[in-house]
């Protein structure tokens, strides 16, 4: 209402250029261009409901704050809202940026003599969600130190896995999050939940606690990347996500507060390594034409100095890589026989390797002979011309660029 939005569409595997523009690594990928800002567009990161997309975008092409002038419209707001700021002053605060908006449902000002002026408050909406109830801003009111304030307060100590609360959780300022997966059917549920609860609160700012339904089906990708299944559930994981995601486990399976803390503890003094996934290795992996690579055979033939070692690192429920599939395994009979090429093949979900981090589906590395454990990723074409070419090329027509 009172805007005009208009709603497209575009398929990025044919317009590929333009998908590269904008940045479009993933599907669906949804950006918002306001006022023909055509440079930067802004990413939509909330839910994929209907509701969710409209209110997101309400919050961008309505005001970035409400002034309100009593205190009924402000108590109507809080109570259909899940986060607020809201500030009491003698005259109307400007909101110097509109990057609040993906913390909080509103942000209300409110104009009302000796009722705390000055002070800047954080309520407490769904009561079984946050802890505190209400935070106070203390400091200079500069527009760094609200984003600060607002970013640190905005979530509860644990937080559940949702597609709504995804958004949050990535877009936070804590890159280091602490994951429980349990299923909400065991008996102990609230226990477990409550030690995992009480040894959030030591981490606060530091570490965010986040809980995670094992029994829920749209989660089940997740248990998938921790290499984890149902029936290991209860259990605990932390990953860090800087530049590249790593993963640790705790040595213990106990579940009780004081080892949760002490896990975190040894994560934030460096004690913890990080934990490389690998499935058994198959009596049979390397009697086919393309050889199976798992964690623990990686390193022995990938950078074997004697032979070039061509990968493809895939996911079972990968589309793309079903579609390589036969190709792959053409490519494997072509070169069953070389004396020194070898064709492999490795599941990336549920193996991991410290010296090669992979981000998509399929990715194809190939790791030339020799003692330099070099890695040259392929951007050529997906065919098995294409991949003779570059074998026959020593990794060299069809390698992608050094950036």
């Amino acid at each position: 209402e009172g805007s005009e939005i208009r709603l497209a569409k575009v398929d990025a595997t044919e317009e590929s250029e333009l998908a590269q523009r904008f940045g479009v690594r993933g599907y669906p990928t949804i950006k918002f261009f306001r006022n023909g800002d055509k440079a930067a567009p802004k990413e939509y990161t909330a839910g994929r409901e209907a509701e969710d997309i409209v209110s997101w975008l309400k919050k961008r092409t309505g005001p970035a704050a409400t002034t309100l002038a009593e205190a009924a419209a402000a108590e109507a707001l809080v109570d259909s809202s899940e986060v607020a700021v809201i500030g009491f002053f003698k005259v109307e605060f400007v909101l110097p940026s509109g990057q609040l908006l993906d913390w909080c449902e509103g942000i209300l000002f409110l104009e009302r003599d000796g009722m705390g002026y000055g002070s800047v408050l954080m309520q407490e909406y769904l009561v079984l969600q946050f802890d505190e109830g209400r935070n106070n801003f203390e400091g200079d009111l500069t527009k760094d130190n609200l984003l600060n304030f607002i970013k640190s307060n905005a979530l509860p100590l644990v937080i559940e896995f949702t597609e709504q609360t995804a958004p949050k959780i990535f877009g936070g300022e804590i890159k280091t999050h602490i994951l429980l997966f349990l299923p909400k059917s065991v008996s102990d549920y609230q226990e477990k939940l409550d030690n995992f609860k009480s040894a959030a609160g030591d981490f606060k700012g530091k570490i965010l606690f986040i809980f995670i339904d094992s029994d829920h089906s749209d989660n089940q990708r997740i248990l998938e990347f921790f290499g984890l299944k149902k029936e290991e559930c209860p259990a605990v994981r932390l990953i860090t996500l800087e530049e590249e995601m790593t993963k640790y486990k705790p040595e213990s399976d106990d579940l009780t507060a004081d080892k949760i803390k002490e896990f975190c503890n040894k994560f934030l003094e460096g004690k913890i390594k990080p934990h490389l996934m690998s499935q058994d290795l198959p009596e049979d992996w390397d009697t086919q034409p393309v050889k199976v690579l798992v964690g623990k055979n990686f390193e022995e033939v990938a950078f074997d100095e004697n032979k070039n070692v061509f990968v493809e690192f895939y996911a079972p429920w990968c589309g793309h890589c079903k579609q390589l599939a036969p190709i792959w395994d053409k490519l494997g009979e072509t070169y069953r026989d070389h004396e020194n090429v070898v064709i492999a093949k490795m599941d990336s979900t549920a193996n991991e390797v410290e010296a090669v981090k992979i981000h998509s589906f399929p990715t194809l590395k190939f790791f030339p002979a020799g003692s330099g454990r070099n890695v040259i990723d392929y951007n050529g074409e997906r065919t098995l011309e294409g991949f003779k070419k570059f074998l026959e090329s020593g990794g060299q027509d069809g390698a992608a660029a050094d950036d």
